[in-house]
């Protein structure tokens, strides 16, 4: 169990939660769900990288603008802390002094944002470019321009978080050894990662399930290609790291939701990481509760949190049972109360 607090942060002035292995925020648009999921991993990257670098990286803006505004300022301190780990941040006419968590609870992070097919697509494009210019020799002065041009995606605040994307994401499949990674889904297909030797740079191919047919990420499914963005990243990452997954239920349909919620759990077992996802449905809910009943996942590693906005984030832990019931979430009364 780790223990969060959250200050003056986006649209939160105060809050107070624990997390646990699996965790889910539900909750309207814009209640506040991404984020505490954001202030999250931005504190324990923080233990490891520079926090005003890094927050450049995660919204192309500086600790002015993340601050959480009243009567139009900017509000100070923002404090995250990790169970007895701060990340305290003053703004003081203009100047910001910064002091890092000095340790985090997690070995490691990753974050997956609810763009990332998206992003992925746009990062595929390069190696294949390189590919293409090899294949021209009177080009190939343009494969250090695309090398730049990778370092800058990496490291400038160009299309937020895509630079902190694209690092978690080779960071965790390359790993020490740069090795390719593979993986199948049932009924949808296979896919392969191959990762280049030259440099850091990585390329997903698919394989239909009933054509055989070899697809460029571009062309795969984006159901298809979601999951194998979350698997091929969490399959070799270290144990006991962090790794928040925003709407697992993007580009999916229920069932395709409840299969994917299922790997997301077993995964998160299979290697001690702690799961903060997102969404705004409650199939991830009901499929967690499902998993509890049946005893594949204990109750206690489990929590559920319901955001809403008053005008700041308040936040509601949503019991769960032992059976794998849980108490009704108030959108689900409301809901039912505008359709009859």
């Amino acid at each position: 169990m780790v223990k969060i607090k959250v200050v003056n942060w986006r649209c939160i002035d105060e809050l107070e939660l624990d997390l646990s292995k699996i965790n889910i925020f539900i909750g309207p648009n814009s209640s506040g769900k991404s984020s505490l999921a954001y202030a999250i991993y931005f504190a324990s990257k923080s233990s490891r990288i520079d926090p005003s670098t890094l927050i450049m990286q995660l919204y192309g803006h500086g600790f002015d603008k993340i601050a959480r505004f009243f009567n139009g300022s900017p509000q100070s301190p923002i404090i995250i802390k990790l169970d007895n780990s701060e990340l305290h941040i003053e703004l003081i006419n203009g100047m910001i002094k910064t002091l890092t968590p000095s340790n985090s609870p997690w070995r490691d992070e990753f974050l997956l944002p609810s763009e990332r097919v998206s992003l992925i697509q746009l990062l595929m494009i390069l190696p294949r470019l390189i590919g293409e210019f090899l294949k021209k020799p009177e080009a190939s002065f343009m494969i250090g321009f695309i090398k730049t041009f990778y370092d800058l995606i990496a490291t400038l605040p160009l299309s937020p978080p895509l630079g902190l994307f694209a690092a978690d994401y080779l960071r965790a499949t390359t790993g020490v050894k740069l090795e390719h990674v593979e993986g199948e889904f049932k009924e949808a297909g296979s896919y392969m990662l191959k990762i280049s030797m030259l440099m850091p740079m990585a390329e997903l191919m698919f394989q239909d399930a009933y054509t055989k047919l070899n697809l460029p990420a571009e062309l795969a499914p984006d159901g298809l290609l979601d999951f194998a963005i979350f698997d091929s990243m969490t399959k070799k990452v270290s144990n006991n790291s962090l790794v928040v997954i925003e709407e697992p239920e993007i580009h999916k349909n229920p069932l395709k939701i409840i299969e994917f919620t299922e790997h997301i759990v077993n995964r998160a077992l299979e290697r001690d990481l702690t799961i903060i996802m997102t969404t705004q449905s409650d199939i991830p809910i009901l499929t967690v509760g499902k998993l509890i009943s049946k005893k594949a996942l204990n109750v206690n590693n489990v929590k559920i949190y319901y955001l809403t906005r008053e005008p700041w984030t308040r936040i509601r832990e949503i019991k769960i049972y032992e059976d794998g019931t849980f108490e009704t979430l108030p959108d689900s009364e409301e809901l039912v109360t505008r359709l009859f």
